[in-house]
């Protein structure tokens, strides 16, 4: 009998999740795993549920939105931990990313079917680890506009009410960038860094992104006005946008970000650090279990 470990965010489970998430363990159990559910206290007290598990065949499911998972994702690399999850988080980006369905009990399906990957992880300045996007200007103003009472009554739809109102304030800055074989000077009112496929519920990165291909995926948006931001909208979202000029876009296994001043920098909806930065990706970082994982050419699901 295999084990799983199941760490819940109470946070994130609402009264109608509990009785699902109830059905889904069940699942889980009856297909073979024996499984150990904890609710998670703190950021602290979820690293400590993993470094402390000791089944050396166990998985790890984490129960939450993409910020629970991406404060274990240093924990797991380390730890070397098989991940899995249960999506239930407003967004729930990297779920899309790896195929995995919200409905808890097709999540607990995906589990039981057992199919792995080893995926990347992206790593800022060599300490913090993230494995959907990172963001400078834009997106950063747009998680501010983000509440917890938002997200809660407005789902998905909370992100695209928090662009709507940072849009308005547009302010460009000046972005210096390097990899190895290329380098831009340019002033711009948004850039995204992307490890995974998708980002702020639902949009992608690029058509070409996975959590399987080992590079980083860097888009920035010159200054414009906002009606033709929103004119750009459902191709930003679909990521299917080439290089032009007002989107430029540039994939690596390493970025060097350097900005006129210090602008902060958010990664999988939370603050990490201040730019100047430098990215780079682990290949093959961590092993999780995956459902149908959308390819390089796929559209939105």
């Amino acid at each position: 009998m295999q084990h799983a470990l199941l760490i819940i965010n109470p946070h994130s489970r609402n009264g109608s999740q509990a009785e699902v998430l109830d059905e889904a363990v069940r699942l889980l159990e009856s297909s073979g795993f024996e499984v150990s559910v904890c609710e998670s206290e703190s950021e602290a007290h979820l690293v400590s549920l993993i470094e402390e598990y000791d089944r050396e065949d166990g998985i790890v499911i984490i129960g939450g939105g993409d910020g629970t998972i991406s404060s274990a994702l240093e924990t797991l690399h380390n730890c070397q931990r098989t991940l899995a999850i249960f999506p239930m988080g407003t967004a729930n980006d990297l779920a899309r990313s790896l195929g995995v369905p919200d409905d808890l009990l097709a999540a607990a399906q995906v589990i039981s079917d057992d199919r792995r990957e080893h995926i990347s992880l992206a790593r800022i300045n060599n300490e913090h680890f993230f494995v959907n996007v990172a963001h400078v200007g834009l997106g950063v103003d747009v998680t501010r506009e983000l509440t917890s009472d938002s997200k809660k009554f407005f789902g998905v739809f909370a992100y695209l009410g928090a662009f709507f109102k940072a849009i308005k304030r547009n302010k460009s800055f000046k972005v210096d960038i390097q990899t190895e074989d290329w380098q831009c000077s340019t002033r711009v009112i948004h850039l995204a860094i992307g490890n995974g496929r998708f980002y702020g519920g639902g949009n992608i990165v690029d058509q070409r992104s996975t959590l399987l291909e080992g590079k980083l995926n860097l888009f920035f948006i010159k200054p414009q006005r906002w009606w033709q931001l929103l004119m750009l909208g459902p191709k930003l979202r679909n990521g299917a946008m080439d290089t032009t000029d007002r989107i430029v876009r540039k994939a690596s296994d390493k970025f060097s970000i350097q900005t006129s001043r210090p602008k902060s920098l958010e990664a999988d909806g939370e603050f990490k650090t201040k730019t100047p930065v430098e990215f780079k990706v682990i290949p093959n970082a961590i092993e999780v279990i995956v459902g149908d994982m959308p390819t390089a050419t796929s559209g939105t699901d």
